[in-house]
């Protein structure tokens, strides 16, 4: 029979945990203090161990520290009648799997009891990644002929120094890509990263070529830009076919001369590095439309390579999630945890939007969450289920989440709208109603709370809400 440890200096405390146990099926050990909890541990295996924080002679969580949780099969739950934040948080970097404040439930401990019965005698087993080392080269895990296309590239163009477009949905790891290329390359100069798109339409060219002293209003000092910057090394433009008109003019230039000039000065620089651009973006069906300059796409379009969506690469999944949950286990100071092999199957069978992005962020929350040391099918589906019945701002950056409704939106409209200010007013119109609600529970009613977060009068927020039909009928009528 599997034993449970309790440690405890409360005699009480140690028989009413004792007849719980026992009647759970398991065999309890007894220890009145730490040193004792701590000898128990280091001669047996336990399925489960109940530790109280306060103990004589040595603390619980010290005990925890002492027996290297992480490492250890037991699942420990740390007691204490001390309701402290850096007590609970130092409890999880030492390894337990809850930390129970006293009074406890008692039901609350069968409730865990049983999930330790379960964990201990389930079938499903914790998955073992087979891929060797190679597949996670600079971070880039797989193993699917599609992933291996993408390496057959990487290492034809790496030390080649020429332009390279990387083309694919968002989330793919299109950035991740460039740095691999950058880095077999054996640049001399760093990695310089800019997206265009995330930068004000005004602040563009200054960013990228950076300006003199008095260039423009404001401009009190010489700032050297991203160009400049990247000398030696590699710029890699994200979401190059955001990039507007004029600005792809300049851009040309620096791919064509390898030469650009600072924002108020005449004199020419020269750019000693390589341009890796990426985008999600048909840039073909853009140059057909005029959006985008034909000679531009063709000094870009020199070695393009095309990062495949998780769709298209399947078999990797598993690989992707178990390095993900093995790095933020790390990262974030969690014990070790491991999905069943039945638990990656949901995750392979759902569908990523967002892709290894979206993955990536699903599986740091499981890493946070999850209390136990095996991810089972039951809770992995159990978490896919939230993050599929609400919108997930946390599976992409706001900026990236807003800019994809925006489009969906703007496609639906069609021909409706004629001029930007047309679409401006409709879409704050949609928008309003929605944000004000949202606001309104977020602030349990207070329409003084919501009136300071959302920037308004509280008169005016009235008037909006008798407007949008959000007052309550209780509310109306006085």
């Amino acid at each position: 029979m599997k034993k449970v440890l309790i440690a405890d200096d409360d005699e009480s405390i140690r028989w009413v945990l004792k007849k719980t146990v026992a009647g759970k099926g398991f065999v309890p050990d007894l220890a009145e203090d730490g040193e004792k909890a701590l000898s128990l541990l280091t001669r047996n295996t336990y399925a489960a161990a109940f530790i109280d924080i306060r103990m004589p002679g040595m603390e619980g969580i010290e005990v925890l520290e002492r027996i290297q949780a992480r490492k250890s099969p037991t699942r420990f739950f740390i007691m204490t009648a001390v309701r402290r934040p850096d007590a609970a948080a130092r409890s999880t970097r030492a390894g337990a799997a809850e930390f129970i404040t006293k009074p406890f439930d008692i039901a609350y401990i069968e409730k865990l009891l049983g999930e330790v019965a379960k964990e201990s005698t389930s079938r499903e087993r914790p998955y073992r990644s087979e891929a060797p080392e190679e597949w996670k080269a600079f971070r880039i895990v797989g193993r699917s002929r599609a992933i291996l296309d993408v390496f057959l590239g990487v290492g034809k163009v790496a030390d080649a120094g020429a332009t390279v477009l990387l083309l694919g949905d968002r989330g793919v790891g299109k950035e991740l890509v460039a740095r691999c290329i950058h880095e077999l390359g054996t640049p001399d100069g760093p990695f310089v990263a800019v997206n265009p798109s995330a930068i004000p339409r005004d602040l563009q060219e200054a960013e990228l070529f950076g300006f003199e002293k008095g260039a423009f209003t404001g401009a009190e000092t010489a700032r050297e830009g991203k160009l400049e910057a990247a000398s030696g090394g590699t710029l890699f433009l994200d979401e190059v076919g955001d990039i507007p008109t004029d600005l792809q003019a300049k851009l040309l230039r620096v791919l064509q001369e390898k030469e650009f000039s600072k924002l108020g000065s005449n004199r020419e620089r020269k750019f000693r590095g390589r341009v890796i651009a990426a985008t999600n973006r048909d840039l073909r069906r853009m140059v057909a439309d005029g959006k985008f300059r034909e000679d531009l796409f063709d000094r870009l379009n020199i070695f393009p390579i095309r990062v495949p969506p998780l769709s298209e690469r399947r078999e990797d999944i598993p690989l992707l999630a178990d390095y993900f949950l093995q790095k933020y286990c790390t990262i974030l100071s969690r014990p070790p945890r491991s999905f069943s092999k039945e638990a990656l199957e949901v995750v392979a069978a759902h569908h990523w939007k967002g892709n290894v992005r979206e993955l990536e962020n699903f599986v740091q929350r499981l890493a946070v969450l999850s209390s136990g040391k095996l991810l089972r099918r039951e809770e992995v589906a159990r978490e896919l289920a939230k993050a599929d019945g609400a919108l997930d701002f946390s599976t992409a950056p706001l900026e990236h989440v807003i800019e994809e409704r925006v489009r969906e939106f703007v496609g639906r409209l069609g021909g409706a709208i004629e001029s930007e200010d047309d679409l401006h007013g409709y879409f704050l119109r949609q928008m309003e109603k929605p944000l004000i609600k949202v606001v309104l529970e977020a602030t349990g009613g207070n329409q003084v709370k919501a009136a300071a977060i959302l920037g308004i009068n509280r008169n005016t927020l009235r008037k909006k809400l008798r407007s949008l039909s959000l007052l309550s009928r209780k509310r109306r009528s006085r």
